[in-house]
């Protein structure tokens, strides 16, 4: 930063002396006569380029750049505008992607983009001395603006003479010229605001109404009760999923509105959505990270970000901290804060010498994320201090890895064919068993009864989570039911179903009923439009599953046991 800010001094120095010299070069007479004109308007035109260089070198210093529209590594990503399509190796970090977004939905424009987010109903004040007073004469040092120009209500804009500006008209019908004062502008503005955060950062799912639920006289004892016999009637078999045919419907793809250029490497819903309406990400090898409201009739496009140095390879919400990580085969990764639009560009993990961190997976709770190291390490990241924390050692190359449900535990298994255990707070190996198998272990799941390993072979072993013996394990069940090496398993939200798939061969996404540890014959079948699938992925309460595949489409499903 030190280094950036000399140099670009010294050019604007240089910058400055050359326009000097180049005046006085103009106004010294030569031969009793001045310059020619074509010399002269010359020297005009390189002094018109020097002026606009300056002031690029100005704005991308001390900011206060209006047509900034990408963050680079020199300026944080605080303005976003019309997305352009950078140049490799150019310095940027990000930029805003909004292909398949309407334009009622767009992100809003640079101005809007500053407006501090206060409600476009509170009244302007006027600056008192050491105090803010509002237009009825009463302080408000609390919850106005500081500062208010008095030259905004003279101020006249029209805002259909420019693109930008239409987009504040409040219908369509407005077509008429008219002009706004600057308060009107303002209010409008707001408005513009608040609406385009409530589409591309929603946090309503975060809040909990205090009346919802509750009636009057009721206790927390009742509240209690209620959940303990609701629980009892699902463990009873109210909720128990069928065996052998699974009620599951075809929806419009998740992503149709913005298909993918390449792989769809992830797909992650948020665990803390609504699940009649989750948010799904997915990103791919085209180097975009795209969100969308997932439903049954049409899933709309929140927003994306562009990274142009990074084709990604995974990519996780951080559990229900609304942050995404977001990583490829590079040194460095991303941490990216959805509900605020900040993104965090983590160089490297101090200590570790990894150039590709291209695997990783994140703790249920969003604190932690355990990337795949060399030589049979597992990095644990602290993502609140974002630092490194610890390594977990195998004997083999790390290939797989997960955590318990809780958190409380993480497993990991690699080309040694053994499956490890640790306890995350002690961060010692509880428990190493060698998979029945015996090929490398390539796909580890955990629910809250089961543990799946999958393996190069195609095999899927099913065992139980918790050991019950001092006896060597062996496997509840062995699936043979895919023929190639299984690369992603994943189980449902309550357990019940457990999905295995692998890249090797066309349609290669088995579903089995976990109960009764049958495969489910009627789904997927031969017509089933899978390709080959990549990823995966099930909906808070497992209504929706998605599935990323090699034609860059993110396929929607339903399934009907899990309405509401």
């Amino acid at each position: 930063g030190n280094l950036l800010l000399s140099t670009t001094v010294r050019t604007m120095d240089a910058i400055r002396r050359k326009r000097n010299d180049d005046s006085k070069e103009e106004e010294a007479p030569r031969g009793g006569k001045r310059r020619r004109s074509k010399k002269a308007s010359k020297a005009n035109r390189r002094k018109q380029a020097d002026a606009a260089e300056e002031e690029r070198l100005t704005s991308l210093i001390f900011g206060g750049a209006q047509n900034s529209v990408v963050a680079t590594d020199e300026s944080a990503p605080e303005n976003s505008g019309e997305a352009r399509s950078p140049k490799e190796g150019s310095g940027v970090l990000f930029e805003i992607d909004r292909t398949g977004i309407d334009d009622e939905e767009d992100v809003v424009e640079d101005a809007a983009s500053q407006a501090n987010g206060l409600s476009p109903t509170s009244k302007p004040t006027k600056q008192g001395k050491g105090r803010s007073i509002s237009e009825d004469g009463n302080d408000n040092t609390s919850g106005g603006p500081a500062w208010v120009d008095e030259e905004d209500a003279d101020m006249e804009v029209n805002i259909l003479q420019t693109d930008r500006l239409r987009k504040l008209r409040t219908s369509r019908n407005e077509e008429t010229a008219k002009a706004l004062s600057g308060v009107e502008l303002e209010q409008r503005m707001r408005q513009r605001y608040q609406h385009t955060m409530e589409r591309t950062a929603r946090t309503d799912w975060a809040q909990i109404d205090p009346e919802d639920g509750k009636r009057d006289g009721d206790s927390d004892d009742d509240e209690a009760i209620q959940g303990t016999s609701m629980s009892l009637l699902r463990s009873s078999g109210q909720r128990r999923l069928q065996p052998n045919q699974l009620d599951i419907v075809r929806c419009p793809d998740a992503n149709l509105k913005d298909p993918s250029n390449a792989v769809v490497r992830a797909v992650s819903f948020h665990p803390g959505s609504e699940p009649d309406s989750p948010l799904l990400l997915t990103a791919g090898l085209d180097k975009t990270l795209r969100f969308f409201q997932v439903g049954q009739e049409e899933s709309k496009k929140i927003h994306g970000i562009h990274f142009p140095k990074l084709p990604i390879y995974t990519a996780s919400f951080l559990g229900s901290t609304g942050n995404v990580v977001v990583s490829g085969r590079r040194k460095f990764f991303y941490i990216y804060d959805a509900a605020a639009g900040k993104l965090d560009h983590i160089p490297r993990i101090v200590g570790r010498q990894e150039k590709s961190l291209e695997y990783c997976v994140s703790s249920p709770d969003g604190r932690t994320i355990a990337f795949g190291g060399n030589d049979g390490f597992v990095i644990l990241f602290d993502t609140q201090s974002k630092k490194w924390i610890a390594n977990l050692k195998l004997n083999g190359n790390v290939r797989t890895i997960t955590f318990s449900p809780a958190g409380e535990h993480i497993y990991a298994s690699g080309s040694d064919g053994d499956v490890y255990k640790w306890d995350m707070r002690s961060r010692k190996c509880v428990e190493r068993f060698a998979n029945e198998d015996g090929t490398a272990c390539s796909a580890l799941s955990v629910s809250s009864q089961h543990l799946a390993v999958g393996s190069h072979s195609g095999v899927v072993n099913l065992y139980s989570s918790a050991k019950e013996s001092n006896e060597p394990r062996t496997p509840l069940k062995s699936i043979l039911n895919l023929q190639s090496g299984i690369h992603t398993t994943r189980f449902n939200s309550d357990g019940q179903v457990l999905a295995m798939a692998t890249r090797m061969e066309q349609r290669g996404l088995k579903l089995m009923h976990v109960p009764t540890q049958t495969v489910f014959a009627n789904w997927p079948t031969n017509k089933t439009p899978l390709n080959t699938v990549w990823s995966m992925d099930f909906s808070p309460e497992s209504k929706y599953f998605a599935i990323g595949n090699d034609k860059g489409k993110c396929l929607l499903y339903h399934l009907k046991h899990y309405d509401s």
